[in-house]
């Protein structure tokens, strides 16, 4: 017969018994000896090996380590001793745990509180007894060490001392038995959430669905649910369990009848219930209706409002309180499920946002091999080249074929460029309908390298038929104007150069003045027309170009001396610095030229008086290079992006003063582009600008 069987026949025969109390911490005290994941385990070396060092020290023929649980005392390690567990009614350790000094009963015979007690009458004797209390790393009295006597004996200071120091070494293990065990308790807990959040495969309502089941493997519960609280309504919005009755995503309950509601009436914190039966809530409809017993559950919060928990629940009780690590998990888990509900809403946002969007947005991807495809295109790619996202996902060769042939080299060329130099991306050309012809789109990306050497391009094309139209009849519209205009005006401006030659007879100085100004405007209106003519035509491809292999310094020389009764007008000093000499390009040296005064000119225009503007060439890798840098104001940040467009000009009171047609960065660069080259610039406010040109350099006699 086990000793807490005999406990229990002898307490009906024996009612005077001195029971021991419970302490005043008696549930915390529970929850702390839990906490240990002792009770009920497999003898231990480490403890054994203390039991025997105590029996052997204080020359006990029983040493034992006693746990107290709620109504029995059970040995962890025991000397002496063959039963594994008796009643804590009868127990000499029950009352040793009530006090923090160690208890002794030198004659248990003599003791009113033991000198009937079934362990003293009977088996095993017991008549000396002293138990030191062992405490729980947080400082509870969860048991003892103690050593058993079958006769009386004295026990001395120095014998409690040795006895106190040998529980010191108990608990010792104690504590790093609870920091291995935490530790372990913790990766596994980390290992579990990285199973999660790793997880991809399938929708998202199917990662939640394993999510939320292995997290119930993980706490040993039945049922896991992401909810959806609005006012007073509980929506189950994700769910896995393994119970019998039937769980429906989408159903919604009173949220008063639900669990949840203890949750958010608990100051919107984690809300664990071990035993809802001896819990203070058995009152609650919740219980009543569904009768779990076991609810552990978290807030999700996303911007800063509740969206709603998550929780686990089983109809069992959970034999011992949710331990930190557990708790720490649905903490983890819900802010996991917080991200995800985020992004799924952002991500329907966003969904929203690019179906309404004209066009396609679009990643394009170009691997090292040549191979390029569409990882991402919204349903605008149906639109813009007739084809299924899912077609241009495997390859971008369907779409590549529907861009007009003449254009074809253009894109090719264009995308080589933006690729080798990671710049932006921007092109306008012709793709074939579906129901014949061709329609004018635009696009503009912008590149990134990978770590696979392959470049992925993030932008948008749309369809601007319109727009081309439009140009198309704007260009005509400047052409035919500007030819009309170009006769009257170099007539009008003849005229006024004879008059004011005298060539009518003597005119006075008032009329004289009047006429020089009709004089200068008609010239800056021929300019203008010029200019006109000039963009026109290098936008349409109707400008011819006689290039041929020269030095760089004869097209700066030539641009420096037509620009310089400009400069002297506005007392500007042009300098050139040839850096290094022999420079030499295949160029067109009139259009070359052009490019440069353009440059000049702008530079001269926002020089104050007595400034110089320095004009330097040199080598830049395996381009000739021509800087043009100035001491006027700088290019505003609010118009670098626009400034080589047509007709952009500055937006300030001091730049709109400026004359210009607004043209002359425009026609540069498409001057640059068609001789091979390039043009740019870098400008600090308040620190003058730098435009500089450049060419590729070429062999002289090479052409």
């Amino acid at each position: 017969m086990s000793y807490l069987r005999q406990s229990r026949t002898i307490r009906k025969l024996e009612a005077s018994v001195k029971t021991p109390e419970f302490p005043p911490n008696e549930s915390h005290r529970l929850s702390a000896l839990n906490e240990l994941a002792l009770l009920d385990t497999l003898p231990e070396e480490r403890f054994d090996r203390l039991t025997r060092l105590a029996a052997r020290t204080l020359d006990a023929p029983i040493a034992l380590v006693s746990l107290i649980d709620k109504d029995r005392q059970w040995f962890k390690s025991r000397q002496g001793l063959g039963a594994t567990e008796t009643g804590r009614d009868i127990s000499f350790c029950g009352h040793a745990i009530l006090s923090e000094e160690t208890l002794v009963i030198e004659n248990a015979l003599n003791d009113e509180r033991f000198h009937d007690n079934p362990l003293v009458t009977g088996d095993p004797n017991i008549r000396f007894y002293a138990g030191a209390p062992l405490h729980d790393p947080q400082g509870h009295r969860v048991g003892t060490l103690c050593i058993i006597d079958r006769k009386p004996r004295f026990f001395s200071e120095e014998e409690k001392t040795t006895l106190r120091d040998l529980a010191g070494l108990v608990e010792r293990e104690f504590s790093i038995g609870a920091i291995r065990d935490h530790s372990e308790d913790r990766t596994r807990a980390l290992n579990v959430l990285t199973e999660i959040v790793l997880d991809s495969a399938g929708d998202t309502d199917e990662r939640a669905a394993r999510a939320l089941r292995i997290a119930c493997d993980y706490l040993g519960l039945e049922t896991g649910i992401v909810s959806r609280v609005t006012d007073t309504v509980y929506t189950i919005h994700w769910h896995f369990t393994r119970g019998t009755n039937p769980i429906e995503n989408g159903t919604t309950l009173p949220l008063e009848q639900t669990y949840c509601s203890l949750l958010l009436e608990s100051s919107h914190k984690l809300f664990a219930i071990q035993n809802m039966a001896e819990s203070g809530f058995t009152n609650r409809p919740c219980y009543e209706i569904f009768g779990l017993e076991t609810y552990l559950a978290a807030p999700i919060w996303i911007d800063g409002e509740i969206f709603g928990t998550v929780n686990f629940s089983s109809h069992s009780p959970r034999h011992r309180p949710f331990s930190a690590t557990e708790e720490m998990f649905v903490t983890l888990f819900a802010d996991w499920v917080a991200d995800t509900l985020y992004r799924v809403q952002r991500t329907e946002t966003l969904n929203k946002l690019v179906t309404q969007a004209p066009g396609m947005l679009y990643q394009y991807r170009l691997w090292p091999d040549g191979h390029s495809s569409f990882p991402y295109t919204s349903p605008g790619i149906k639109e813009i080249y007739g084809i299924d996202a899912e077609e241009a996902a495997i390859d971008a060769n369907k779409a590549i074929a529907r861009v007009h042939p003449d254009d074809l080299p253009g894109v090719l060329k264009s995308i080589e460029e933006s690729a080798q130099a990671l710049s932006q991306w921007q092109l306008r050309y012709r793709v074939r309908l579906d129901t014949g012809g061709w329609s004018w789109v635009e696009g503009l990306a912008q590149p990134e390298a990978l770590p696979d050497d392959s470049i992925l391009w993030h932008g948008y094309i749309t369809n601007v038929d319109e727009r081309q139209r439009i140009d198309e009849m704007k260009n005509q519209f400047i052409s035919t104007v500007s030819h009309e205009l170009r006769t009257p005006l170099t007539s009008i401006s003849g005229s006024l150069g004879l008059i004011l030659g005298g060539a009518t007879g003597p005119i006075n100085e008032k009329t004289a003045q009047m006429l020089a100004i009709a004089q200068r405007n008609s010239k800056q209106l021929r300019h203008l027309i010029d200019d006109l003519l000039d963009i026109e035509k290098l936008v349409s491809g109707n400008v011819t170009f006689d290039a041929s292999v020269q030095r760089l310094d004869k097209a700066a020389e030539a641009a420096i001396e037509e620009i310089q009764p400009m400069a002297r007008k506005r007392g500007v000093e042009v300098q050139l610095n040839v850096l290094e000499r022999d420079l030499y390009a295949n160029y067109d040296i009139v259009r070359l030229t052009q490019a440069i005064t353009n440059l000049l000119s702008n530079a001269i225009k926002f020089s104050p008086g007595g400034a110089a503007v320095e004009v330097d060439l040199l080598k830049s890798g395996d381009n000739a290079k021509l800087k043009v840098r100035d001491q006027g104001p700088g290019v505003p940040e609010s118009f670098r992006e626009r400034i080589f467009q047509k007709f952009a000009q500055a937006n300030s009171t001091s730049s709109r003063t400026k004359e210009g047609t607004g043209l002359g960065l425009a026609i540069t660069r498409e001057l640059m582009q068609a001789m091979g080259g390039e043009v740019d610039f870098e400008s600090e406010e308040g620190s003058g600008a730098c435009f500089w040109i450049t060419l590729p350099l070429a062999e002289p006699g090479n052409q």
